[in-house]
């Protein structure tokens, strides 16, 4: 998690992103060792190519990671879950030829698309096209005009033939290249970053990143950095925000709860949770010498997507009531029927 001066030197972090960064030691101070954390795990994958000599025929690379990375946010910044100052992320850098960019790339927003898409958020999902500003104030942007030209030209060109529509976000890139950028409005209206696509024509040089290509001839190849999820602790914030909490059973943390209605249904119940777990489902039992309709209420405000309700009728006749938090009674069940519902709801990642 954490790494000396001199690699985020070398990527340029250190020179532009400095103060999003937690130091330890002096950082003007070059007679010391200084560390920081690590806010972005690039420099760190590149290690993976730097580690012995590689031929075209190893690309592309994609290298990816779920990593835990640090920001020093402002306080002013932070917001709940949306914005927070050590997070989760899934992380991917894909190294490779020129020739093969527009294909990775329509594969990163393939991913991309389908990741946002199985949760339920891609349909509020807008792109921007994030390019720099060739005024490059306060020296912003690493790299020559002529290789921004480049890299948006070719990224422009590629989004084109992927029919993306997209807004233009000046002064939004990254400092070493352009990005596509996923974006998504909250229920405050702000809209922030879910998924970036970046093109990367300019750190595989300055970390003396070089393959053989299949002319004998040493060539730097060009990087796209990508995520799938984006971070998840705010991909989360989203998911609890469109869904208000009643999450489809799917990602459910607690998918269902046995609601016993005598104790002499309590031993009952935690002999057939404990055949529903054996199945993958996460399934919890209400032990509590509440009356049912206490419990079924509780269940019911905490979102809980299935309610099964035991009672001596029930023991008999190796059923379980079945409630839905917004279908309401379902009926009895034998348990397969239950399960095997269950199982088509989970396995289709249907929006209940």
């Amino acid at each position: 998690y954490m790494a000396k001066r001199e690699l985020y030197k070398i990527s340029g972090h250190w020179d532009h992103y400095l103060d999003g960064m937690f130091v330890l030691g002096d950082p003007m101070d070059e007679t010391k060792e200084c560390f920081a954390l690590r806010p972005m795990t690039c420099p760190f994958q590149y290690q993976v190519f730097l580690n012995r000599g590689r031929s075209y025929r190893d690309l592309p690379m994609r290298l990816g990671e779920t990593s835990t990375l640090f920001r020093n946010e402002d306080s002013g910044e932070m917001h709940g879950l949306i914005r927070v100052r050590q997070f989760t992320i899934s992380e991917g850098h894909l190294i490779l030829r020129p020739e093969q960019l527009e294909e990775e790339f329509k594969g990163c927003l393939d991913l991309a698309k389908y990741c946002l898409g199985t949760v339920g958020l891609l349909d509020k999902c807008t792109f921007r096209f994030s390019q720099w500003d060739p005024a490059n104030p306060n020296n912003k942007y690493e790299g020559s005009p002529e290789q921004w030209d480049e890299a948006q030209t070719v990224m422009g060109k590629i989004l084109d033939d992927l029919n993306v529509k997209y807004t233009v976000g000046i002064d939004e890139a990254a400092f070493y290249g352009p990005k596509l950028d996923i974006q998504y409005k909250n229920v405050y209206g702000k809209e922030d970053t879910l998924v970036t696509i970046q093109i990367d024509m300019l750190l595989a040089k300055q970390f003396g990143m070089e393959y053989v290509d299949a002319d004998g001839q040493k060539k730097t190849p060009y990087i796209i950095h990508r995520t799938s999820l984006g971070c998840y602790e705010r991909t989360l914030a989203y998911l609890i925000e469109e869904y208000a909490g009643a999450l489809p059973t799917w990602m459910a943390p607690e998918q269902v709860r046995f609601l016993p209605v005598t104790d002499r249904a309590a031993d009952y119940c935690a002999e057939v949770a404990k055949q529903l777990e054996v199945q993958g489902f996460r399934v919890e039992v209400d032990y509590r010498n509440e009356k049912i309709g206490k419990k079924i209420r509780e269940a019911q405000l905490e979102k809980v997507p299935y309610m099964l309700v035991v009672g001596d009728r029930d023991m008999e006749a190796g059923t379980v009531s079945v409630r839905h938090r917004s279908e309401g009674d379902l009926g009895a069940m034998s348990l397969e029927a239950f399960s095997g519902m269950l199982r088509q709801v989970v396995d289709n990642k249907e929006r209940v």
